[in-house]
């Protein structure tokens, strides 16, 4: 399999690879936290795309996975994916916080669950993407 980057042709640039710059970091912080989302991307793909406990799972009632990735303490990272023709394609990200219990912060995360899933239909119609390195 394959992994790409779904582009967003009005966004003109990839979410998950635009994210995946964090230039609010240390470049140790930085090469230390890029390294272990590399990893979990490439367990991933050795998995034939399977979400597998505690890398990945699937977020029910949408078309998709996400990986967690802790981001600081409080923070952790959400990065969303799904396979589609020998592909895994990297839709989205965001972060959250670790424990939340406010209707505010539910209805953020419903937010980019609905903005992936459309990511997720848009790219089955045209197929924009570019190459994870």
């Amino acid at each position: 399999m394959d992994i790409v980057y779904y582009y967003d042709d009005v966004l003109g640039f990839c979410p998950v690879k635009k994210y995946l710059e964090l230039n609010d970091f240390s470049c140790n912080k930085r090469l230390k936290l890029l390294a272990e989302i590399d990893q979990k991307i490439n367990f991933i793909k050795e998995n034939n795309g399977k979400p597998i406990l505690p890398i990945a799972k699937p977020v029910h009632s949408y078309g998709f996975f996400e990986i967690k990735t802790r981001k600081n303490k409080n923070i952790v990272i959400r990065i969303l994916y799904f396979c589609y023709m020998n592909k895994i394609v990297l839709l989205n990200v965001f972060e959250k916080p670790d424990n939340y219990k406010s209707n505010r912060e539910k209805k953020k995360i419903i937010k980019h669950y609905e903005i992936s899933q459309k990511y997720l239909n848009k790219f089955k119609l045209n197929n924009y993407y570019e190459k994870y390195k």
